[in-house]
């Protein structure tokens, strides 16, 4: 009987610290871009910015005007141009930013 109550005491504060122990944040932060389901590429106060899913703020911000850019990219950065995976991501920024 008596192991069955410490079991049962043991389960429980291994839940309690489970729920209560602080966890590393998965938010993407400006200066680390981290697995998201989707990021946007589009002009933020006149730079180049990525945005993750639908969020209103940049993950990131580079040091590359869009007024330096031909018009047909300043026009793609108007709308936003969505891609799915780190990778493209990558790629699409280092074809804006050389």
């Amino acid at each position: 009987m008596k192991k069955i109550i410490f079991l049962c005491l043991g389960l429980f504060a291994v839940v309690l610290l489970c729920i209560y122990l602080p966890t590393k944040s998965t938010a993407p932060q400006n200066e680390n871009l981290t697995v998201s389901d989707k990021y946007t590429v589009r002009e933020y106060e006149g730079q180049i910015a990525v945005f993750s899913d639908d969020s209103e703020l940049p993950v990131k911000v580079f040091d590359t005007s869009v007024a330096n850019l031909p018009q047909c990219d300043r026009e793609l950065l108007e709308l936003g141009i969505t891609v799915e995976t780190p990778e493209e991501l990558q790629k699409l920024i280092e074809d804006f930013t050389g």
